[in-house]
Protein backbone atom coordinates (compact mmCIF):
# COMPACT_ATOMS: atom_id res chain seq x y z
CA UNK A 1 0.00 0.00 0.00
CA UNK A 2 1.34 3.71 -1.08
CA UNK A 3 1.94 5.74 1.73
CA UNK A 4 -0.63 8.03 2.86
CA UNK A 5 -0.68 12.21 0.95
CA UNK A 6 1.89 10.39 -1.44
CA UNK A 7 0.71 10.51 -5.15
CA UNK A 8 3.17 9.39 -7.80
CA UNK A 9 3.59 11.11 -11.13
CA UNK A 10 4.33 8.44 -13.76
CA UNK A 11 4.82 9.30 -17.44
CA UNK A 12 2.66 7.05 -18.68
CA UNK A 13 0.68 7.04 -22.04
CA UNK A 14 -2.59 5.89 -20.05
CA UNK A 15 -3.08 8.99 -17.78
CA UNK A 16 -6.06 11.39 -17.73
CA UNK A 17 -4.89 14.31 -19.38
CA UNK A 18 -6.83 17.61 -19.50
CA UNK A 19 -6.52 19.23 -22.83
CA UNK A 20 -5.54 23.03 -22.48
CA UNK A 21 -6.14 24.86 -25.85
CA UNK A 22 -3.92 28.34 -25.45
CA UNK A 23 -5.84 31.24 -25.71
CA UNK A 24 -5.71 32.97 -29.54
CA UNK A 25 -4.64 36.30 -27.66
CA UNK A 26 -1.20 34.51 -26.47
CA UNK A 27 -0.87 32.33 -29.29
CA UNK A 28 2.49 33.14 -31.27
CA UNK A 29 2.62 29.95 -33.68
CA UNK A 30 1.49 26.73 -33.90
CA UNK A 31 -1.61 24.98 -32.91
CA UNK A 32 -1.37 25.70 -29.39
CA UNK A 33 -2.73 22.53 -27.93
CA UNK A 34 -1.52 21.58 -24.63
CA UNK A 35 -2.32 18.93 -22.22
CA UNK A 36 -2.17 18.46 -18.68
CA UNK A 37 -1.99 15.48 -16.02
CA UNK A 38 -2.68 17.56 -12.69
CA UNK A 39 -2.71 15.46 -10.15
CA UNK A 40 -2.50 17.79 -6.97
CA UNK A 41 -4.58 21.21 -6.70
CA UNK A 42 -4.23 23.05 -3.18
CA UNK A 43 -7.99 23.33 -1.69
CA UNK A 44 -7.44 27.77 -1.43
CA UNK A 45 -5.87 27.19 -5.24
CA UNK A 46 -2.59 28.47 -4.70
CA UNK A 47 -0.38 25.36 -5.69
CA UNK A 48 -0.69 23.21 -8.54
CA UNK A 49 1.46 19.90 -9.93
CA UNK A 50 1.47 17.94 -12.55
CA UNK A 51 2.82 16.58 -16.12
CA UNK A 52 2.04 19.13 -18.81
CA UNK A 53 3.02 18.33 -22.58
CA UNK A 54 2.47 20.68 -26.36
CA UNK A 55 3.68 19.95 -29.78
CA UNK A 56 6.36 22.70 -31.17
CA UNK A 57 3.84 25.85 -30.46
CA UNK A 58 5.48 29.40 -28.98
CA UNK A 59 3.18 31.95 -27.10
CA UNK A 60 3.24 34.81 -24.57
CA UNK A 61 3.78 33.64 -21.23
CA UNK A 62 3.40 35.97 -18.07
CA UNK A 63 3.74 35.23 -14.34
CA UNK A 64 3.00 38.39 -12.56
CA UNK A 65 2.60 36.70 -8.85
CA UNK A 66 3.56 33.26 -9.55
CA UNK A 67 6.57 31.37 -9.80
CA UNK A 68 6.89 28.00 -11.85
CA UNK A 69 9.22 24.89 -11.31
CA UNK A 70 9.68 22.91 -14.50
CA UNK A 71 12.21 19.67 -15.12
CA UNK A 72 11.72 19.05 -18.80
CA UNK A 73 11.33 14.98 -19.26
CA UNK A 74 11.24 15.21 -22.88
CA UNK A 75 12.00 17.96 -25.46
CA UNK A 76 13.35 21.41 -25.99
CA UNK A 77 12.15 24.87 -25.19
CA UNK A 78 13.59 28.54 -25.51
CA UNK A 79 12.16 31.17 -23.14
CA UNK A 80 12.76 35.11 -23.81
CA UNK A 81 12.29 37.81 -21.98
CA UNK A 82 10.71 40.86 -23.14
CA UNK A 83 14.04 42.40 -23.30
CA UNK A 84 15.60 40.05 -25.90
CA UNK A 85 17.07 37.86 -23.12
CA UNK A 86 16.99 34.35 -23.72
CA UNK A 87 17.51 30.66 -21.71
CA UNK A 88 17.42 27.34 -23.36
CA UNK A 89 17.33 23.96 -21.80
CA UNK A 90 16.61 20.37 -23.00
CA UNK A 91 15.32 17.10 -21.80
CA UNK A 92 16.41 16.41 -17.79
CA UNK A 93 17.26 20.42 -17.27
CA UNK A 94 15.06 21.80 -14.49
CA UNK A 95 14.43 25.68 -13.78
CA UNK A 96 12.54 28.07 -12.28
CA UNK A 97 10.10 30.98 -13.78
CA UNK A 98 10.25 33.53 -11.09
CA UNK A 99 7.08 36.08 -10.38
CA UNK A 100 7.38 38.89 -12.41
CA UNK A 101 8.05 36.87 -15.98
CA UNK A 102 6.86 38.25 -19.00
CA UNK A 103 8.11 37.37 -22.70
CA UNK A 104 7.54 34.10 -24.53
CA UNK A 105 7.44 30.48 -24.00
CA UNK A 106 8.65 28.19 -27.25
CA UNK A 107 8.24 24.96 -27.40
CA UNK A 108 10.52 24.14 -30.04
CA UNK A 109 9.91 20.57 -29.56
CA UNK A 110 7.32 18.17 -28.54
CA UNK A 111 7.71 18.78 -25.56
CA UNK A 112 6.54 16.88 -21.61
CA UNK A 113 7.38 18.26 -18.59
CA UNK A 114 6.89 18.05 -14.72
CA UNK A 115 5.72 21.64 -12.78
CA UNK A 116 4.74 23.16 -10.17
CA UNK A 117 3.07 26.51 -10.09
CA UNK A 118 2.49 28.52 -6.75
CA UNK A 119 0.94 31.86 -6.20
CA UNK A 120 3.30 34.12 -4.11
CA UNK A 121 1.24 37.31 -3.38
Amino acid sequence: MAAKFIKPMVVTEGLARTPMPTPADILISGNGDTEAYIPFSSTDGTVISGIWSSEAFSKKKFHPNDMEFCYLIEGDVKISDTEGNASEFSAGDAFVVEPGFDGVWESKTAVKKYFVIAKCQ
